[in-house]
């Protein structure tokens, strides 16, 4: 039997009389968190790996007027959206969350999820097998179905006419329903969760489609008690095991990349890089259960779960911030409409928002530093020079670092140093945005490379190339890039080769390079401010000066 979550208020138990027969039979009914799929807008931003301390006052609390769990939520746009809850409530906001209004549901059963497509068409589903639908934003619900031994934990409008709802059987198999019509006609169907050959009860407590076709849903496993995520490239006929894992999932979503989230108990947080194909854990930092997930970007996701867990990533979930949703109520369910715009449902009729991200009011800009590292000798680099940016922004955390060198076009700082080897003078212009929008005052950093010069280069062939430098000067060469080119001739392979080399002063190295072509190319061999320039025959392996 699934083990019980205290603390977690959206049950799986059915909260009219029309179930209790289905209880007494099942003798208990496990506590089931869940959330909703959600579509993300695509928005692609530069990864920013950063460390952040508990933020405060990026959450505000809205009035919702009523006092039931609120389970689920849904925005179309920035202004419209709906919330349904425990005893049939439906809320409907028309200015962003600012006032709520009721609506008439026509049932007093727990509704787990509701989904719109479009601004007119909601689907709502709950417990007893409950389908509420409209095609009117909910002036007028139409109770589908209801009265059924059987749980809706979750669902999604992937088209006006296509609908799907997932949940439990009365026997707790994962249960699928799908439309093709807009509910006028739903067909379901039942299946076990398999994993090594062995079929499992459980149940579906989120979904997301892709298109028609392709889904994925997160699960519930009875004995072992564990979780799932589970595919199906039918459209939801047949269903094939993706991950079976050790902690309970209730929530899945996915960015448009194809980069994939699913989330559950004891802070467990999966991903996947390669559409579904393989699943991978990340350090959530908290061991609370988590009941939703939603990225609004490629980069930038929130989850939410018990005692008021908020946790927030600009960086593709390799590291988690946690936010201060001001409540101890359990939260479960979340929805970014933007980067910055999201709202989060929960117990007791709570409704968070956020126009920051859920981070509080930042106006201040990043403070980025460069460093710079190389063998100097006085004022002037002798040697490449590696270039480290950091940039730091202790309330809503860097965005991105941008920088240019020179000429070049301004280009975004992926954490990794780069390498600077073009003698003479460098002009480096920089600076830092952080999540907020807010954006640095552009700074500057020069610097010289001025490698020895003084260096003898010698060509000889054989099998190969083989090049001998020597510094005649009295300064070491440090980390100097060099590259030889062949033009000219059918050079089928070692046309081009490059490396770095340090040479003390008086020393000498030599560099090899294989060779295979026909004809008579011209060499070219530069190695920091010198250039070495012959003419050669090139048969087979073998080169002749």
């Amino acid at each position: 039997m699934k083990k019980y979550h205290d603390r977690c208020k959206h049950r799986f138990t059915q909260k009219n009389t029309k179930y209790v027969y289905l209880v007494a039979l099942c003798l208990m009914v496990s506590v089931l968190p869940f959330s909703t799929a959600s579509t993300s807008e695509k928005n692609i931003e530069t990864p920013y790996s950063y460390a952040a301390s508990l933020q405060k006052d990026g959450w505000e609390i809205i009035e919702s007027g009523a006092t039931q769990d609120l389970n689920s939520i849904f925005f179309i746009c920035l202004n419209r959206g709906s919330v349904v809850g425990d005893e049939g409530v439906i809320l409907r906001t028309g200015d962003g969350g600012d006032n709520w209004t009721a609506q008439d549901s026509g049932v007093t059963d727990t509704l787990n999820g509701v989904f719109y497509y479009g601004y007119s068409i909601i689907l709502a589903v709950g417990t007893s097998g409950t389908i509420l639908y409209t095609n009117n934003t909910g002036q007028n619900w139409t109770v589908k179905q209801t009265g059924m031994m059987a749980t809706y934990f979750s669902g999604q409008m992937i088209s006006d006419m296509v609908g799907v709802a997932v949940g439990v059987n009365a026997i707790f198999q994962p249960f699928f329903t799908r439309t093709n019509d807009g509910w006028n006609s739903w067909e379901s169907n039942s299946f076990y969760i398999e994993h090594n050959s062995v079929l499992y009860e459980g149940w579906l407590s989120d979904v997301y489609f892709m298109n028609a076709s392709v889904g994925f849903a997160t699960a519930v496993v009875d004995i072992p008690a564990g979780g799932a995520i589970v595919r199906t490239t039918d459209g939801g006929s047949t269903w094939e095991t993706m991950c079976f894992y050790d902690e309970e999932l209730f929530s899945i979503d996915f960015t448009w990349e194809g980069i994939g989230y699913a989330v559950g108990d004891n802070g467990a947080v999966l991903q996947t890089l390669d559409g579904g194909e393989t699943w991978q854990e990340l350090e959530s930092g908290v061991n609370t259960t988590l009941h939703a997930v939603d990225f609004s970007s490629e980069t930038k996701g929130t989850i939410v779960g018990d005692s008021g867990v908020i946790l927030r990533t600009e960086n593709a979930g390799l590291s988690w911030t946690q936010q201060t949703s001001g409540t101890t109520y359990d939260l479960l369910d979340v929805q970014f409409i933007t980067d910055l715009f999201g709202v989060i449902v929960g117990e007791h009729g709570m409704i968070l928002r956020t126009h920051t991200g859920g981070y509080p009011e930042d106006t201040e800009p990043p403070e980025t530093t460069c460093i710079l590292s190389g063998t100097l000798e006085g004022d002037v680099y002798i040697s490449n020079v590696t270039v480290t940016f950091t940039a730091t922004d202790n309330t809503s955390g860097v965005a991105a670092t941008m920088y240019k060198l020179d000429d070049a076009p301004w280009t975004t700082y992926d954490v990794i140093p780069f390498v600077v080897v073009a003698n003479g003078y460098h002009l480096l212009r920089f600076y830092s945005i952080d999540n907020a929008g807010n954006i640095e005052e552009e700074k500057t950093s020069e610097f010289t490379i001025q490698y020895p010069s003084d260096l003898a280069i010698s060509m000889a062939g054989g099998t190969g190339i083989r090049i001998t430098i020597k510094n005649l000067g009295s300064l070491d060469l440090i980390n100097a890039s060099w590259n030889l080119s062949l033009d000219g001739g059918l050079v089928l392979f070692g046309k081009q080769k490059s490396g770095v080399t340090t040479i003390a002063a008086g020393d000498e190295v030599t560099l090899n390079s294989l060779v295979f072509g026909f004809g008579k190319p011209t060499m070219t061999f530069t190695i920091a401010s010198s250039e070495k320039i012959s003419q050669g025959r090139v048969f087979l392996f073998f080169v002749r000066f």
